[in-house]
């Protein structure tokens, strides 16, 4: 569900850390204003740029040379294609809907391999696809990012009450790892402890969130994965940045 290809791609790619506007004194004790409303949250400008950089390395020119064609990603996932969308969890019928710009020939060929898990071989054979930058970023805001705020909403209850910084941080989150969050009993890894916390924390202590992003790099650190931990701290800063200017 989460396309970890196009993370190790900007990791190697050597993109840095987001740096954020520090908030002015008349944007202090008030919300900023939001800049997409979408599946019951409202997040700001900075949260898009957030999902954006980390997902296709912040516009069209990394997408065109790296993302433009569907991709491997990982023995897990299905063939990713555009921003993050993975057919494998998406059937048949909702990859006609979301991609119907595209011809009906480029859309049988993604509907074959819906609901599969991955290979390469099968990335292979799909090279002659190309999707245009313009409809992958159609679809990524028109249908992904409703889906993946609606995943939001139902699994940290309340952070639609929060600062819309801090609302496009928890989409990013959930965008990256999903909206599932196991129990202590099943949670045989304890991967999702961070995971707990904030839906405990959300709303009444968001002050504790960017501790939490930050808590949660010990699942990546040493594994080669520094766009994972460059993400955990852009999505820190933001919610940050929303704790001060909403108070």
């Amino acid at each position: 569900m989460r396309a970890l290809l196009l993370l190790l791609l900007i990791t190697a790619h050597g993109v840095a850390m987001g740096v954020f506007p520090k908030p002015d004194e008349k944007d202090r004790g008030k919300k900023s204003e939001v800049f997409l409303e979408s599946g019951g949250l409202g997040f700001s400008k900075e949260g898009w740029n957030l999902i954006i950089k980390h997902e296709v390395g912040g516009g069209s020119a990394y997408y065109n040379r790296y993302l433009k064609s569907p991709a491997y990603v990982s023995e897990n996932s299905g063939i990713t294609i555009g921003i993050g969308y993975d057919l494998r969890f998406n059937t048949r019928t909702q990859i006609a809907r979301d991609w119907h710009m595209l011809n009906s020939e480029t859309i049988s060929r993604l509907q074959a391999v819906s609901g599969v898990k991955g290979t390469r071989a099968m990335a292979r054979a799909l090279r002659s696809v190309s999707i245009p930058y313009d409809i992958a970023l159609e679809v990524f805001r028109g249908n992904t990012i409703p889906r993946y705020a609606r995943d939001t909403v139902r699994a940290y209850p309340g952070v639609e009450k929060l600062h819309p910084h801090i609302q496009g941080a928890m989409l990013s989150w959930v965008f990256n790892r999903g909206g599932g969050i196991m129990s202590v009993t099943r949670d045989r890894t304890d991967r999702d402890r961070e995971k707990r916390a904030m839906r405990d924390a959300i709303p009444e202590r968001p002050g504790l969130l960017a501790g939490l992003f930050r808590a949660s790099k010990r699942i990546w650190v040493n594994k080669g994965v520094d766009g994972l931990l460059g993400r955990r701290e852009d999505e820190a800063r933001l919610c940050e940045l929303g704790e001060k200017l909403f108070h």
